[in-house]
């Protein structure tokens, strides 16, 4: 059932969406009588082209053919492949003889080698939002999809979702449709090969509803608040990418190069363009108003969407919250959405010592209340998301030691986060000292405070006493002027100063520490500016009668 939300993240997928690349072997044929395997491709790009979306056409003939496509195909937004792909004979070499004669029916073999190119590589099969097609003039598409759920688990791909005709990880779905048969199309006759099945026959597309029903299943995917924020940004910045190129552009050159030149340090002015940058990106969203996608309106739209039933027991009274009532909290408040139950269930007046108590309901409400989701899972994602700037760090990088690093000790189990100021972090000759405050770890099944959370779900408080503070020696290597991690296995280790085989080592002291993420600036200075509040603190001797303002 449409939705006002749906037709609305519609619209922004819509948006989003630029390339579609095509992949069929019987593409920029000139036959006459068109079957099922034939695939039109003027009729396929005029078809896309009335929905402004680039449509990419191509026909492999040879095995390099395969290779090449596959590496295009992970850069598309979607991807849509013919299961019966049959090349052109190539003249086998002595090394490849045997493998040719194994290989005999071509219905699936390049396919299959298409999609897990795209699911193995490491950023676009585990990060990126991809739709696959499988546009096929075979009958049996249920038996595709199981044979394409077999090869994936066969190759390690795990959490793989198996419905009819269709296959999903956390951020692919591959479903598999049927060609029209042209001709019955242009005498309006229908498909006598699936009339067995009505829920094949409704997999049957043509060339002409195919970008509905690509857009369509796409925005399946991103039907979310938070995804249509995503698109809208990335949109947004897509359109405006020649714009940011106008005001990067060589004629600042002369410029840049002059303030990298008087710079004490040239190598800051890296860092500067990275902020420039952010920055840009920044004032681009805020000035296109991409945060309207989640404006009130929207977020009522989407509660439109959800199943609200909670109860909150309140002063001996019970409420019962429905969608209706959390979009009233979502236009007003919480006092304001719980005197309104209130009222209607005749339970008397809402006084200020019953504002009170709706005010300390909330202080206690388990979010899984609001959210359904009673382990946390998404509120601990969301929380990571808000904190931690290392989630978008790719993993061969080396993190480097500066203020919000934490850092746990290896024999220790101990957390820290570094304190130091960037500026104190660069610019290191031989040796220098850091500071680090303590982190300690808050047991997940307690109602104590805490600060952070780490990917794997350890929750962290910090201690911000000036008696907490400890300083760690660690010295540069070869010829950085910061002080990296260094690859161990699966872990990446900041090597102290003081470690085993020098004179000054102890072991109960020294030992080696694992990054565990980078915070935000903004949190990270905020740390920094807590603890320099607690050192400004003044103790002074006083009348205790004076000092608790007794008055007669």
């Amino acid at each position: 059932m449409s939705t006002q939300f749906y037709n609305n993240s519609r619209k922004i997928a819509s948006d989003f969406l630029q390339n579609i690349v095509f992949i069929d072997d019987k593409a920029f044929e000139n036959n006459e009588s068109k079957g099922k395997h034939d695939f039109d491709a003027y009729a396929v790009t005029k078809a896309f082209a009335s929905h402004k979306k680039i449509c990419a056409v191509y026909k492999p003939k040879i095995n390099n053919d395969i290779f090449d496509l596959a590496q295009l195909a992970k850069r598309a937004d979607v991807t849509v492949l013919d299961w019966h792909i049959e090349l052109s004979k190539e003249i086998p070499s002595a090394a490849s003889e045997e493998e040719e004669e194994e290989i005999e029916d071509p219905r699936g073999q390049h396919t299959l080698h298409i999609i897990r190119e795209i699911l193995s590589d490491p950023i676009v099969g585990k990060g990126s939002l991809k739709l696959i097609v499988i546009y096929t003039g075979e009958v049996d598409l249920d038996s595709i999809a199981n044979t394409i759920h077999t090869d994936l688990e066969s190759i390690g791909i795990k959490n793989i979702q198996k419905s009819f005709c269709e296959l999903c990880t956390d951020n692919i779905k591959i479903i598999v449709i049927a060609k029209s048969d042209p001709a019955l199309d242009a005498e309006g006759r229908t498909d006598e090969r699936y009339t067995h099945s009505p829920n094949l026959a409704e997999r049957v597309k043509s060339y002409d509803q195919l970008p509905d029903y690509i857009i369509d299943r796409f925005s399946s995917l991103t039907n979310g608040l938070l995804p249509n924020f995503a698109l809208k940004a990335l949109t947004i910045i897509r359109e405006n990418t020649f714009m940011l190129l106008s005001k990067y552009n060589k004629d600042l050159d002369p410029a840049f190069v002059t303030h990298r030149l008087l710079l004490p340090d040239q190598e800051d002015s890296k860092e500067l363009l990275v902020e420039l940058f952010a920055h840009s990106l920044h004032s681009l969203l805020l000035y296109n108003s991409v945060n309207e996608t989640v404006n009130t309106d929207e977020v009522v739209n989407w509660i439109d969407t959800q199943k609200f039933e909670f109860q909150i027991p309140v002063s001996s009274h019970v409420l019962s919250i429905t969608n209706e009532d959390v979009k009233t909290w979502v236009s007003t408040s919480f006092i304001e959405m719980c005197s309104r139950i209130w009222e209607a269930n005749n339970y008397g007046t809402v006084s200020k010592k019953i504002k009170d108590e709706f005010t300390k309901t909330i202080n206690s409400l388990p979010a899984y209340f609001i959210s359904g989701d009673r382990d946390n899972k998404f509120d601990k994602q969301f929380s990571i998301l808000t904190h931690h700037k290392s989630i978008f760090k790719p993993n061969p990088i080396s993190p480097k030691l500066t203020l919000g690093t934490v850092i746990k000790g290896i024999k220790s189990n101990t957390y820290w986060v570094c304190i130091q100021q960037r500026c104190d972090s660069v610019r290191i000759k031989d040796v220098r000292k850091f500071l680090f405050l303590p982190l300690e770890i808050v047991r997940s099944d307690s109602n104590e405070l805490f600060h952070f959370i780490t990917d794997d779900g350890i929750r962290l408080r910090l201690q911000k006493k000036s008696y907490s503070i400890r300083t760690i020696k660690f010295q540069v290597q070869g010829g950085d002027k910061v002080i990296n991690a260094l690859k161990h296995e699966d872990k990446f280790l900041f090597e102290p100063y003081y470690k085993e085989g020098r004179r000054e080592y102890e072991y109960a002291n020294d030992e080696s520490y694992e990054w565990i993420f980078d915070l935000k600036d903004l949190h990270a200075q905020r740390i920094v500016i807590d603890f320099t509040t607690q050192l400004a603190r003044v103790g002074v001797d006083e009348s205790e009668w004076l000092r608790r303002g007794y008055t007669r």
